[in-house]
């Protein structure tokens, strides 16, 4: 398993790089041979990022005495010179180029691809561009599905400048391409770094408050409601400080990772979102350590499962308090949180995560026309004599769904999302005294009477259906009572209309899709024991997808 830097080059001669570097992981995409980190920045670019992709921010390394475990490989190759710089029209092509040299490199590495390159030359406001559409189509695959590549790419930063205004002015500054990918998992950042030595820098105040968005952070804000919400996540990125109208980067605010420097200089201050980006790869790359049997889909879907917001982010409410407005500003800003590594591999006692992964024919030629095929149903292992007991106690159900989509060839722009995605995919929970008859006729027109009147909706969801379906990964929460979820134990997977349903000549509706489903329950009441009960029934009988036709 790796990380695979596409960057400026690694200079690997650093100390702390060289144990964990080999020579033959180091690749160009430049005929000059050269793939060490030569940029005009001092301490270079790729350097740090292989520092913070390999060990995390060395400032909270440096201050424990912990042992360190790397377990995962680092690969480098380098697609940016700046002296030689690509044709905009080209990245994506350049893209493809390094990601090929990768697999040839190491064949069999399951791989974190860690892009933290970026340009807002493409003014997109989320629509897809050649770059972005590049990205999805090796996610997804070509010839055949991927099974190995998690792209992590950064949202890119806000100019130096205009900061001073944060945080109104990221309002305005579109995430910048291709983190506008659908199966990217696009990094923003963050920040829990607010101490300032006032000594060195005097009459100066924080930018950020501990556990808000980071100045740098670009947003969606301007998108359209069409394209999807992103970030999709938000890790470190350091914090800046203001002084006298000036914007500082004070060393205490920023990370510590390794430089491309000399023998005096090995270690760096490194910041924004190419930091919260090779954080996030790092982070993949310890699940793919952990369960290194997942496809790329489930490992995106762990990570974004896994994040929460700030009290910061949610003005110290809870999810459900916040108005419509102020949720999809949310996820337009610092997308779904936080991950939490614990919390993604491994399950507690008063909590449980349930993994899936299946495959869907979401089309089927009917006559001369397309129509929609199957939907699945789980029928789920809730403790229900454990739950209902519990009666009136708090609980937390969430729910996540990750799936790749397969571009729309061409290059014409795409007014609205389905003509660019191959397919789309919903879920659905049964309300409370719904039959699964009613629920079923509610998932699809196909299964309805004349008389059809319908029973169950959506309730007590954190975000709900128009917030949470945008893009090929959707999550929400649900929360109740452990009594109410006692009787939502059946959860329905389906498709929507998207192009592989109405471009007829090319004949995708023959094909299968494969989707991550992400369940969990969790109390805070620590003395709960929700995990045992359900784990000796799983062991009695595995909950299977039930292939329903429409």
């Amino acid at each position: 398993m790796s990380v695979c830097l596409l960057d400026t080059g690694v200079n690997h001669h650093n100390p702390l790089l060289t144990p964990h570097i080999k020579q033959r992981n180091l690749l160009t995409v430049f005929p000059d041979g050269h793939v060490a980190d030569r940029t005009n920045i001092i301490s270079g670019h790729g350097t740090p990022m292989a520092g913070l992709a390999l060990y995390g921010d060395l400032a909270d390394i440096m201050g424990s005495n912990h042992p360190i475990n790397i377990s995962h490989e680092l690969e480098s190759v380098k697609i940016i010179d700046h002296t030689n710089p690509h044709d905009p029209k080209n990245y994506g092509f350049v893209t493809t180029e390094a990601i090929s040299a990768a697999e040839v490199m190491n064949p069999l590495h399951k791989r974190a691809i860690c892009m933290a390159v970026s340009t807002d030359h493409y003014k997109h406001g989320g629509t897809p561009s050649l770059w972005s559409a590049a990205i999805d189509k090796l996610s997804y695959g070509s010839e055949e599905i991927n099974d190995k590549n998690l792209f992590i790419v950064s949202a890119g930063n806000l100019l130096e400048e205009a900061r001073k205004d944060y945080p109104i002015i990221n309002d305005d500054h579109s995430i910048n391409a291709p983190g506008q990918a659908f199966n990217a998992l696009t990094v923003g950042a963050y920040t829990l770094k607010d101490r300032i030595d006032l000594t060195a820098h005097p009459q100066s105040e924080l930018l950020a408050k501990r556990g808000a968005m980071s100045p740098c952070n670009t947003t969606s804000v301007s998108w359209a409601n069409e394209w999807p919400r992103k970030p999709d996540i938000v890790m470190e990125g350091g914090n800046q400080a203001l002084q006298y109208g000036g914007v500082l980067r004070p060393d205490s605010l920023q990370l510590l990772s390794t430089s491309r420097g000399t023998t005096l200089k090995w270690l760096t201050s490194f910041g924004d979102t190419s930091a919260a980006t090779a954080l996030a790869s790092r982070f993949a790359a310890q699940l793919y350590i952990a369960y290194p049997n997942f496809r790329p889909e489930t490992i995106r879907a762990l990570i974004v499962h896994s994040a929460d917001w700030t009290p910061s982010m949610l003005s110290n409410r809870t999810i459900g308090q916040l108005l419509p407005t102020e949720k999809t500003k949310l996820l337009q800003t610092v997308g779904y949180g936080v991950p939490n590594l614990s919390r993604a591999i491994k399950s507690a006692s008063n909590s449980l995560t349930l993994v899936c992964e299946a495959e869907l024919k979401p089309y089927k030629l009917q006559g001369s026309g397309i129509k929609t095929d199957k939907f699945h149903l789980y029928d789920l292992p809730w403790p229900i004599d454990a739950l209902s007991e519990l009666f009136n106690t708090p609980v937390r159900m969430t729910v996540t769904l990750s799936y790749f989509v397969e571009p729309n060839p061409g290059n014409k722009r795409y007014a609205k999302a389905n003509n660019y995605m191959s397919h789309a995919l919903r879920f659905k929970m049964i309300d409370v005294d719904e039959s699964i008859n009613a629920f079923k006729k509610r998932i699809s027109a196909d299964e309805r009477d004349d008389d059809y009147q319908k029973e169950g909706q959506e309730r007590n969801w954190g975000l709900g259906e128009k917030l949470r379906n945008k893009g090929s990964i959707h999550k929400d929460i649900w929360e109740d009572t452990a009594a109410d979820l006692a009787t939502r134990n059946v959860i329905a997977i389906h498709p929507t209309t998207c192009w592989w349903k109405t471009r007829k000549k090319l004949q995708r509706y023959e094909n299968t899709v494969r989707y991550s489903l992400i369940i969990s329950i969790s109390s805070p009441n620590n003395e709960i024991d929700i995990y045992t009960p359900v784990q000796n029934m799983i062991a009695a009988k595995v909950a299977i997808p039930v292939e329903i036709k429409v």
